[in-house]
């Protein structure tokens, strides 16, 4: 069972997540907030797998909300809600340490897929939001010198959201050899895991 939480200004729609998670198989509905500061008060007192949060609320900004509760959930996987495709509002949230973001024009089992790359490690994005961000990323050479072409590669993929499985495809190569780069990756940029990888990519521009 993934239990999820909602913030968002919008009844509606908290309300329409609400009603899809309760109605769907695997998911609950552990929280529906307003704005950020009952969120940051709500989810400490019962955390959540998942935060679903939309990037402009009533009281602060998403992405700041994102930060303040990984300081103290570093565990928490966060996805931005948002129709907002402004490219301030996705790179800010990536380096807030949201590990999705996705558009509120979804069909149900968009929203629920996402919700399970998230819980299983993965970084979902909608088409509009990984357009945005591989083109970004293609204006750049190497913004990380210590990585090898293939590390870089790797990387890449990782930023766009790709399971090991897929990138292992993309590459032609095992999920085990995948797992080997990023191990290497991880020692090159001195981090332990994804997502400390994709903060740090974020940082230098990569997303």
């Amino acid at each position: 069972m993934i239990s999820v939480a909602i913030v968002d200004a919008k009844r509606d729609v908290r309300e329409g997540v609400q009603g899809i998670l309760e109605t769907s198989d695997g998911f609950c509905c552990f929280g529906s907030y307003a704005n950020g500061q009952s969120a940051l008060e709500g989810l400490l007192e019962r955390p959540s797998d998942v935060l679903l949060i939309e990037t402009d609320l009533p009281d602060m900004q998403g992405a700041d909300c994102v930060r303040l509760l990984l300081e103290e959930m570093p565990g928490l996987s966060v996805i931005m809600f948002t129709n907002s495709l402004r490219e301030e509002h996705i790179f800010t949230a990536f380096k807030a340490g949201a590990l999705g973001y996705i558009s509120k024009t979804f069909f149900p089992s968009y929203l629920l897929n996402a919700i399970r790359e998230v819980k299983a490690g993965g970084a979902p994005m909608s088409p509009s939001v990984a357009k945005r961000v591989v083109t970004s990323f293609s204006q750049l050479e190497n913004p990380l010198p210590l990585l090898s072409k293939r590390e870089f590669d790797v990387m890449a993929l990782l930023c766009k959201g790709y399971s090991y499985r897929k990138i292992g495809e993309r590459l032609f190569v095992s999920p085990n050899t995948v797992r080997f780069h990023l191990k290497n990756i991880y020692r090159k940029l001195k981090v332990n895991s994804r997502h400390e990888a994709l903060i740090k990519a974020a940082k230098v521009g990569m997303v």
